[in-house]
């Protein structure tokens, strides 16, 4: 994805849809992006768990989300 759509999501409570390598279920993560760095590839979020990244290649959808859960 381009670096402009994920630019955009920074500061949005999102849906996030995620898929480790060699694992066959996928995870969602519901929390709010708080910064994205281009450069090594990571989202950092937070969420109800606590503050987490994400590896932007193992991301399969992502949805701006209007509610909380």
């Amino acid at each position: 994805m381009e670096r402009n759509i994920f630019d955009k999501l920074i500061d949005r409570y999102c849906k996030i849809v995620t898929r480790e390598p060699g694992e066959e279920r996928t995870r969602v993560i519901f929390g709010m992006i708080v910064d994205i760095d281009h450069d090594t590839g990571f989202i950092i979020i937070e969420s109800e768990q606590g503050l987490g990244c994400l590896n932007i290649k193992t991301i399969e959808a992502i949805k701006p989300w209007s509610k909380k859960p």
